[in-house]
């Protein structure tokens, strides 16, 4: 052989040697560095069920039952658990001051996020430790399959929250700057795809929850029928940004088809949004939205927040809209093909969604105040009767002059448990009025109505004949306050066949 072919051979039996000597310390240097830097990241007791490590052609490390139990406890489930961790890197790269990691794969990957009460500082404290300098480590790309975020609750009797991740993929991760990252996942309910594309970081070591992040995100073919009491397919695109504790997000949702239940009837419905959301706990401070569907546009606020131990969250919101239509919100909440009314309306009201898997009708009530402008009725045989109403109420039951006649209501309302309680409720046409209070059910359309009726006339004027001459007897005993004629009455039956009738013996008369 040629001398300088010796030469070589021999440096590389050398190296070999080295190498092979070297084997032991190389695989303890590894697993040393990995177990310190996973203890003092995530300040947790850690636990391999099997460690490997081949170095030749190159350092591969294979970690199978990866545990992370924070501060070492026991009484809740892993912080982190991992079914396969795999990651390669060249020697220079392991044993240099900072060593590179090109790929890092994690296989069942399960994130269970400790509970946080309000105001509370998060169960995961910060740590005074420099980590980009002690462990100044850069990840090229780390890849996750199959992985499941699960939010605890405060109640540990309440089911976690849970999001699994179809895919999600970080790189060029270190303690230094931001890193990329690409998530796919499933969001629960409204059971929909979300897809996430930004950056995360840098890891803010003295207090984890301050760590920024920033992206843009689809989420598509949302079911609303994962929520009891609605139906629709909604479709959103946003953005967010800020610590993971107070999230700035902003964007719009679709929802061609939305609708609810107890009416059968879809809208169109087109929301834009801005809130602030808690990444540590899901909690969301709505401010505002605004919300368009067929000619009415509502406004907003308000938070959706776990305050029970039921499952699901709490929704809190105001509502206010002074660009309704009285038309589109009974289309949208009666079974009525063809709402009775039509006009301008204005509302303002207080809504809450309790928590629980009841259809959303019987956890939700509603307090508010709204009244309707101009009001006229679809029904021909309907208005023809308020029209009448209106003539008998000026005393000239005859004058067919009088005609399209427009109403005003008014009133307040509470809603609960599929039916309303009126307050207040009045109704009013030139020449009479009624002031009614009493409940309304959603479902099953039984009305039961009391109050008095106003007209200007004296009963006998509202009518012509001998009928006029027998109510003379009685005008005294129904005289107005102001003149005229003050007539207590009820409503009762359902809403398709009601009754009306005087109501001399009621409570409230």
């Amino acid at each position: 052989m040629p001398r300088w072919l010796v030469v070589v051979a021999a440096l590389l039996l050398v190296i070999l040697v080295t190498l092979v000597a070297a084997g032991p310390f190389i695989k303890s240097k590894i697993r040393s560095r990995t177990e310190a830097y996973l203890r003092a990241r995530f300040q947790s007791d850690v636990q391999f069920a099997n460690f490997d490590i081949d170095l030749y052609p190159r350092p591969r490390v294979v970690i199978n039952g990866l545990t992370l139990r924070l501060k070492g406890r026991t009484d809740v489930p892993a912080l982190i658990q991992i079914q396969r961790v795999s990651f390669s890197a060249s020697v220079p790269d392991v044993l240099r001051r900072r060593y590179t990691i090109e790929r890092v794969q994690l296989d069942g990957l399960q994130i269970h996020i400790p509970p946080k009460g309000s105001g509370a500082r998060p169960r995961i404290q910060g740590t005074d430790v420099d980590l980009a300098r002690k462990y100044p480590v850069l990840i090229r790309e780390i890849h996750a399959t199959n992985a499941l975020i699960s939010i605890l609750r405060d109640d540990p009797a309440k089911p976690p929250r849970e999001f699994p991740i179809q895919s999600v993929l970080v790189e060029n991760f270190s303690f230094d700057d931001p890193a990329n990252f690409h998530a796919q996942l499933t969001n629960p309910v409204p059971k929909g795809e979300i897809d996430c594309v930004g950056t995360f970081g840098p890891w803010v070591a003295d207090e984890p929850r301050h760590t920024p992040v920033a992206a843009n995100f689809t989420f598509s073919n949302a079911d609303m029928g994962t929520i009891k009491g609605l139906e629709g397919t909604l479709q959103s695109a946003g953005k967010f940004s800020g610590p993971l504790d107070f999230l700035n997000v902003e964007g719009t949702t679709d929802t061609p088809n939305f609708m609810l239940r107890i009416s059968g009837h879809p809208v169109n419905l087109h929301t834009d949004y801005t809130a602030i959301v808690d990444g540590t706990n899901g909690n969301v401070i709505l401010k505002p939205v605004i919300a368009h569907f067929l000619h009415t546009t509502l406004i907003v606020n308000g938070e959706v927040a776990d305050l029970t131990p039921e499952k699901g969250r709490t929704i809190a919101l105001n509502v206010v809209s002074a660009t309704a239509r009285i038309e589109d919100l009974l289309y949208l909440t009666v079974k009525y093909d063809k709402p009775i009314m039509n006009g301008s309306t204005t509302i303002t009201a207080k809504l809450e969604i309790g928590e629980g898997e009841r259809d959303i009708m019987q956890r939700m009530t509603v307090d508010g105040q709204f009244g309707v402008a101009n009001a006229h009725f679809t029904s021909p045989s309907v208005q023809e009767k308020i029209d009448s109403f209106s003539r008998r109420g000026q005393g000239r039951p005859e004058d067919n002059d009088i005609e399209n006649v427009v109403s005003g209501l008014a009133g307040n309302f509470r809603m609960a448990q599929g039916s309303i309680d009126f307050s207040k409720l009045s109704f009013k046409v030139t020449g009479a009025s009624v002031q009614l209070s009493g409940t309304y059910a959603l479902e099953a359309g039984q009305i039961d109505f009391h109050g008095k009726l106003f007209l200007d006339a004296k009963l006998s004027q509202t009518t012509t004949g001998a009928k006029s001459f027998l109510l003379k007897a009685v005008d005294p005993f129904f005289k107005g306050k102001q003149g005229g004629s003050e007539v207590p009455i009820k409503i009762t039956g359902t809403k398709d066949h009601p009754t009306y009738g005087l109501d001399l013996h009621h409570k409230s008369n």
